[in-house]
């Protein structure tokens, strides 16, 4: 479907205009395109059509690397197709000017259609890409009655499903709220870790205790006293590929070791990984670096770096080398001098919890889910997400009962 875009005000308030009732079907779905039409939406069924706008649009949009064309469209290949994913990439433009693209599909499973952003588990934000003047164009009190028009244009489907959704799009400084986040819905079981950088690293070093600082200091030249330390990024798309698959391995193995199922040792998510490892440099999204000794892997890393945002999304270490110096540390503030130095202006360390993001971070960023049945069918089903993963959310905010569900499942790791 391809429609033309008019103002907003142009159409009446969903909700407040019925649907034509007692018609054909096919009256109704024309009724369907021509509200569309006039809220200037365009829902596109295939990657195919919707690249042309897409890969303008992400150039001057607000969003993340997860949302790029690239990255989805990798992630579709490899695991939305095999999965049964129909894309639904709904755009709102007005007056010839894209103002969202919002990168939705159809998931089918257990017998319900759900609507879902695409990406999957590939995708540690979910989400739409906004344009910098959509608030003026669209206050947040309009778009309530926009999303319906979207819902409305989209396939049918039984259940909203809209999980780990980033409530800002900005900065901590400078927050660019999310239309989506401002939905409703609830809280979701993990938060984000962002943090701004710096002008210079020694500035960035001050946030530390003076012993913090020494502790760095002696440690890395403890470690360099034990053999040639080595610290780079991958140069070319080979390299890449050579240590995203050993961080990947490593990685994959340290998790199975916790008890953990992950998409590392799912070869349709590796196949993603490396189809992104290979991307030509100028439409490179995956940033991997090592740090070895003596050539011996110590720490290895997978993130992104895009429009002024680096995030890391994968990093693993070798628990068994010297493990008192700390080079998981190390390879961290690395990856963060590194950033500084090409003047990165913020550092995201994903989503989930773990103690050392404290130290980096004064706050999380609130992450939200938005879960609700569109259909007879899917109502029980949005009730029963809603609280399995309110009962998620209560054991990960409640350390000694994380402590206990992580012990047990270490357990069974280790039958």
């Amino acid at each position: 479907m391809s429609v033309s875009s008019e103002d907003f005000t142009m159409v009446p308030e969903a909700g407040r205009t019925p649907r034509p009732r007692g018609i054909s079907a096919r009256f109704r779905a024309g009724y369907e395109a021509r509200l569309a039409h006039a809220a200037g939406i365009t829902i596109y069924e295939t990657f195919e059509a919707a690249e042309p706008v897409w890969r303008a649009f992400e150039e001057r949009a607000r969003g993340t690397a997860f949302q790029s064309f690239d990255w989805l469209s990798i992630w579709h290949a490899h695991v939305g197709a095999t999965e049964g994913i129909e894309p639904a990439i709904a755009v709102v433009a007005r007056q010839g000017e894209t103002l969202l693209l919002a990168p939705l599909g159809i998931e089918r499973k257990l017998g319900l259609r759900r609507l879902v952003w695409l990406g999957g588990r590939l995708a540690d934000y979910k989400g739409p890409l906004v344009a910098p003047e959509f608030e003026a164009q669209v206050p947040p009190s309009e778009f309530p009655a926009l999303w319906k028009q979207i819902r409305r244009a989209l396939p049918q489907h039984d259940l909203v499903l809209l999980e780990n959704q980033p409530v800002s799009l900005g900065t901590p400084e400078t927050p660019f709220g999310n239309p989506f986040a401002a939905l409703g819905g609830d809280e979701a079981p993990d938060a984000a870790w962002v943090f701004e950088l710096p002008g210079d690293f020694d500035t960035f070093t001050k946030r530390y205790r003076a012993e913090t600082r020494r502790a760095d200091r002696s440690k890395l030249k403890k470690l360099e006293a034990e053999g040639e330390v080595t610290f780079r990024f991958a140069a070319t798309p080979e390299e890449r590929l050579a240590m995203v698959e050993e961080t990947l391995a490593r990685k994959a193995a340290q998790l199975a070791a916790q008890g953990i199922a992950s998409i590392f040792s799912d070869e349709r998510y590796l196949d993603a990984f490396r189809a992104l490892a290979l991307l030509p440099e100028e439409r490179k999204l995956i940033e991997a670096a090592e740090l070895r000794i003596d050539g011996m892997f110590l720490s290895g890393s997978i993130g992104h770096l895009k429009n002024g945002r680096a995030t890391l999304m994968v990093h693993t270490y070798d628990a068994e080398k010297f493990p008192r110096l700390s080079p998981g540390r190390l390879h961290l503030l690395k990856l963060i001098q590194s950033s500084i130095e090409r003047g990165v202006g913020l550092y995201d360390l994903s989503v989930g919890y773990a103690a050392y993001k404290e130290s980096f971070c004064e706050a999380p960023t609130e992450m939200r889910n938005l879960v609700a049945g569109a259909s007879p069918i899917g109502a029980p089903a949005a009730f029963a997400i809603r609280q399995g993963l309110a009962l998620k959310r209560f054991v990960k905010n409640e350390p000694r009962l994380m402590a206990a569900f992580q012990a047990l499942r270490e357990g069974f790791a280790k039958k």
